[in-house]
């Protein structure tokens, strides 16, 4: 509702990147808006497909790496997957996301804040079938190991996965941002922040805000 606010979706066309199973695509088509929602995932897509509606089709794909249609007046980037990339990632995609907006094109993006990198900590913990058996289906113990980089404004989560046949590890990086840091990093690849909130539903915005809502436009 707050992005139709600040927005007004209907009739504007839409890509949602890292759309899921269509949670946001769904609703900013019912806004009026017509969306295209990419995912790499076929099972979240056939979820998505099973509930889709007038105005909204879905496309499985790479925004990273795989030929996107172009033509948006707005691009939505949700649940925080741009802190989740690499720089060089991040600045490919916001090139990407450039190039497929129609000029004055709007990209609509939640960023971790700093209220959630002072909540970060370095940590340990080991627990059989962590997370409730989040991941294997039998049993296993889990290690979870998190490392801050003050620094870089930078955690990273690393779970070591052992399993009675197996052990494998998955890596978890997240980037934190200012709104200064923010800014200077969408400047970069032609993007002015317009909007900057304390998250994607109008929040204000304060020092230690754990999100970021930011609209910014194609320059």
């Amino acid at each position: 509702n707050w992005i139709d606010e600040q927005l007004g979706l209907d009739g504007k066309k839409d890509i949602d990147l890292g759309c899921g199973p269509g949670l946001y695509a769904r609703r900013m088509a019912g806004c009026g808006a017509r969306v295209t929602g990419v995912d790499l995932s076929a099972k979240s897509l056939e979820y998505a497909r099973s509930r889709s509606m007038v105005n909204l089709e879905y496309l499985q794909a790479d925004y990273l790496e795989d030929t996107l249609p172009a033509g948006f007046d707005i691009a939505v980037l949700i649940y925080y997957d741009y802190c989740a990339l690499a720089p060089a990632s991040r600045r490919k995609l916001l090139k990407r996301i450039h190039d497929l907006l129609l000029p004055g094109g709007q990209l609509v993006i939640d960023l971790y804040g700093p209220g959630a990198f002072d909540a970060v900590g370095q940590h340990m913990e080991m627990e059989a079938r962590m997370m409730n058996g989040f991941f294997a289906a039998g049993d296993y113990v889990g290690i979870h190991k998190t490392d801050v980089y003050e620094d870089d404004w930078a955690s990273l989560d690393r779970f070591l996965i052992v399993e009675p046949g197996e052990t494998w590890q998955i890596y978890n990086w997240v980037q934190y941002f200012t709104p200064e840091s923010a800014a200077a990093e969408f400047a970069e690849s032609g993007f002015m922040l317009s909007v900057l909130t304390g998250g994607l539903d109008g929040e204000p915005l304060a020092d230690d805000s754990k999100t970021l809502g930011v609209i910014a436009e194609k320059t």
